[in-house]
């Protein structure tokens, strides 16, 4: 079978000519939401995706880790405030399964990977 080289930027891993990227690279599956299947619905469509690229893009560095730097800050200005990281994620503040609006730019925060579970936790134990 003819292959060629990964699409990933560096990457020398040979792939099949039918597929853009090696196993390493590949892009991670959709998301895949805990709560409902109308968030699963949602997170789907391209609308979304969409909707989710440029409020990232718009908003690139994790607005709760922002949040605990200025509390922080005020508290102690000879202290380190805190480490910021970069988003990873959109996450509804008002959940959709409780009635958030999901393309509301309102209701839309840049979270990384550790204040995304944080709050997915909270709203599956509050939705119990």
């Amino acid at each position: 079978m003819i292959k060629k080289y990964c699409a990933f930027g560096g990457c020398k891993r040979l792939v099949n000519l039918n597929e853009r990227y090696c196993d390493k690279h590949k892009p991670k599956d959709s998301h895949v939401s805990k709560t409902s299947d109308y968030a699963n619905e949602i997170h789907s469509s391209n609308r979304w995706r969409k909707t989710s690229r440029l409020y990232r893009e718009a908003n690139p560095i994790c607005e709760a880790c922002l949040r605990e730097a200025s509390k922080r800050a005020g508290k102690r200005a000879d202290e380190r405030a805190g480490m910021i990281n970069i988003s990873t994620s959109v996450d509804h503040i008002v959940p959709l399964f409780a009635g958030g609006e999901p393309y509301d730019w309102n209701n839309l925060q840049s979270l990384c990977d550790y204040h995304h579970a944080l709050k997915s936790q909270r709203e599956r134990e509050q939705k119990k």
